[in-house]
C-alpha cells in the first residue's frame, strides 16, 4: 500500500521480515488468548459435574458490586492522571500520565459497562417498541437480559472507536493548530521548501533575492548538534527576517545578537535546560567545532522554528552545512505579485525537488501531511473495528443457539421470520451503538487530555470533529446491522417443532 502511493507517502525499499516480530507476535498472541480464557475456564471448571450435564441450566447472573467498585477506582485514577497530564512539568511526562490515564479509563469503562448498560439501553431502546411494536420490545429485552454478555460484545467496539476518536480529535485540533500558527507568525507572501524535506542549494534563495520586487527573503536551515554536551537540533536563521518573514513572540529578551554568536530557546528548552538569559552555552559541530553562544532571548514555542535558533552567520562560522530547509519570501509594496511569482518559478523550476507555495498552499501542505498520518493509522485502528464486528456476530449466533427453543416458541404462537431477523437485527443494533457511544465520549475525553498535555508543543487551538463523531455512531448502527446477518438468518431457518424440542 505504502507503494502505491495510496497514503501519500512512497516506499522503495524491499519488504524486511524479522525473525524477532514473527516470534514476538507469536508469543503475545498466545500470551493474550491464555490471558483471555483463564476466567471462562476457571468458571467451567468451577461449575458441578451433575450441574454440567443438564441441557436446561439457567444463566446466573452475579452480583455487579465488584466491578461496580473496581471500576469506580480505576476511573478516579484515570481521571486523575487524565487531569495531572496537562500540569506536568515536560511534555514528556504529561504524555505519560496521560497513557496511564487512558489505559485506567478504558479498564474502568470495561469494567463498569454492565452497569452502564442497564440505563443506556432502557433509554436508547425506548423508541424500539414505539418504532417496531412487540419485535423491537424483544430486542431491547434480550439485549437486557444478560448485561455482561451486552457488555463483553460491546467493549471491543468501544476500544477501537476509543482511539479513532482519540485520533481524530488530535489530527483535527494538530491541523487547526498549524493553521492558526501559520495565520499568526508567517509574515512571507512565499515558501520555497522540497516535497520530501530534503535540504536544497542556497543559490534559489540568492536567485530570489536579486529579484525586482522580493523585498525580503529569510534562509531557514537545520543542523544537528550537542549544546552543552547534549545532542539536539537547531535552527539556522536570518536575524533580519525575525518579525518580517516569521514572527515571534518573545517572553523575555529579543533576538538581537543572532549575528554575534546569540542564541534564543523556546520557554519549553528554557525551563527543561535550566537556562536563562545572558546564560553562556557552548555548541559542539559534528564537524567537531566548536562556538561558546549566548542566550539572548526566550519565545513562546512554535514549531515553525523549533526548540532552538542560532543565526545562519553563527551557523556558517563554524562550519555548518551551506544547504537551505525553507526559504521565506517577502513582496515589496506595490510589486507586481504575478510578475515575481513567474520569476520564481523560472528560478525553482531549475531543481525538480524545489516547489514554490504561497501562503494557502504551504497551510495546505502542512495540513496534509497531518492527514496522511490521520489516515494510516485509522486504517489500523479500523482492524479492531473489523475484530469488534465479528465479536458481536458470534456472540449473537451463541445467543441464537442458547434461544433455540425460545426462538420456537416465538414462531409457534405468531412471529414470521422477518419479524425474528429484525428482532435480531435490532437488538445487534443497540448493543453496537452502546459499544459505539461509550467509545465515542471515551475518545473525547482522552483527544481532550493528550490535546491540553501537548499545548507547549504547538497544539494549542482544540478541534473537536462532532459531526465525524455523530458519523461513528451511525456507522457503528449500520455495522450492527451487518453484524446481524448470518445471527438473523440461522434463526429464522430453525424449524419450530425442532426448536421448540430442544431441551
Amino acid at each position: 500500500l505504502f507503494r502505491s502511493g495510496r497514503f501519500g507517502l512512497t516506499l522503495d525499499g524491499g519488504l524486511v521480515f524479522s525473525a524477532d516480530t514473527v516470534m514476538w507476535s507469536y508469543a503475545v498472541g498466545v500470551l493474550v488468548t491464555l490471558v483471555a480464557a483463564y476466567l471462562p475456564a476457571r468458571r467451567a471448571a468451577r461449575t458441578a459435574p451433575v450441574v454440567a450435564m443438564r441441557d436446561d441450566v439457567p444463566s446466573v447472573e452475579r452480583s455487579l458490586r465488584r466491578r461496580t467498585v473496581l471500576g469506580a477506582v480505576l476511573a478516579v485514577l484515570g481521571i486523575g492522571a487524565l487531569v495531572s497530564g496537562p500540569a506536568a512539568e515536560s511534555a514528556g511526562d504529561g504524555a505519560s500520565l496521560v497513557g496511564v490515564g487512558a489505559l485506567a479509563l478504558m479498564l474502568a469503562a470495561i469494567a463498569l459497562s454492565p452497569v452502564l448498560a442497564v440505563p443506556f439501553l432502557r433509554v436508547a431502546g425506548a423508541a424500539l417498541p414505539r418504532l417496531w411494536g412487540r419485535t423491537g420490545h424483544l430486542a431491547r429485552e434480550n439485549a437486557l437480559r444478560n448485561p455482561r454478555r451486552t457488555a463483553a460484545t460491546a467493549s471491543a467496539l468501544m476500544i477501537g472507536l476509543a482511539l479513532v476518536s482519540a485520533f481524530s480529535i488530535l489530527g483535527g485540533s494538530t491541523s487547526a493548530s498549524v493553521s492558526a500558527l501559520i495565520d499568526r507568525a508567517l509574515g512571507a507572501d512565499y515558501v520555497v521548501s522540497t516535497a520530501v524535506g530534503q535540504p536544497f542549494t542556497p543559490v534559489v534563495a540568492d536567485s530570489a533575492e536579486a529579484l525586482e520586487g522580493v523585498a525580503g527573503v529569510m534562509r531557514h536551515r537545520y543542523g544537528a548538534v550537542q549544546l552543552d554536551g547534549e545532542q539536539s537540533f537547531v535552527s539556522a536563521v536570518d536575524e533580519a527576517g525575525l518579525g518580517r518573514e516569521l514572527s515571534l513572540t518573545f517572553v523575555e529578551g529579543s533576538s538581537e545578537g543572532l549575528r554575534s554568536d546569540g542564541l534564543i530557546v523556546d520557554e519549553v528548552t528554557a525551563d527543561t535546560r535550566g537556562w536563562a538569559v545572558g546564560d553562556e552555552v557552548e555548541m559542539l559541530l559534528p564537524n567537531g567545532r566548536s562556538a561558546d553562544l549566548e542566550l539572548v532571548g526566550v519565545y513562546e514555542a512554535m514549531q515553525a522554528l523549533g526548540a532552538v535558533t542560532i543565526g545562519i552567520e553563527t551557523y556558517e562560522r563554524a562550519g555548518g552545512p551551506l544547504l537551505d530547509q525553507y526559504v521565506y519570501l517577502s513582496l515589496a509594496d506595490g510589486a507586481d505579485g504575478a510578475a515575481v511569482e513567474r520569476e520564481l518559478d523560472r528560478i525553482v523550476s531549475a531543481y525538480p525537488v524545489v516547489t514554490l507555495k504561497d501562503q494557502g498552499e504551504f497551510k495546505d501542505e502542512q495540513r496534509g501531511q497531518i492527514d496522511q498520518l490521520l489516515v494510516i493509522i485509522n486504517a489500523l485502528l479500523v482492524l479492531s473495528v473489523l475484530i469488534a464486528v465479528l465479536g458481536i456476530v458470534n456472540t449473537l449466533a451463541l445467543s441464537v443457539i442458547e434461544r433455540t427453543r425460545e426462538i420456537g416458541l416465538l414462531r409457534a404462537i405468531g412471529m414470521d421470520r422477518r419479524a425474528l431477523r429484525r428482532m435480531v437485527r435490532l437488538e445487534s443494533v443497540v448493543i453496537a451503538v452502546y459499544g459505539a457511544t461509550l467509545g465515542v465520549v471515551l475518545g473525547v475525553v482522552l483527544g481532550t487530555s493528550l490535546v491540553r498535555t501537548l499545548s507547549e508543543q504547538g497544539i494549542s487551538t482544540l478541534e473537536v470533529p462532532y459531526g465525524r463523531l455523530v458519523v461513528f455512531v451511525l456507522l457503528a448502527a449500520l455495522v450492527g446491522v451487518l453484524a446481524a446477518v448470518w445471527p438473523a438468518r440461522r434463526a429464522a431457518r430453525l424449524k419450530v417443532l425442532d426448536a421448540i424440542a430442544t431441551a
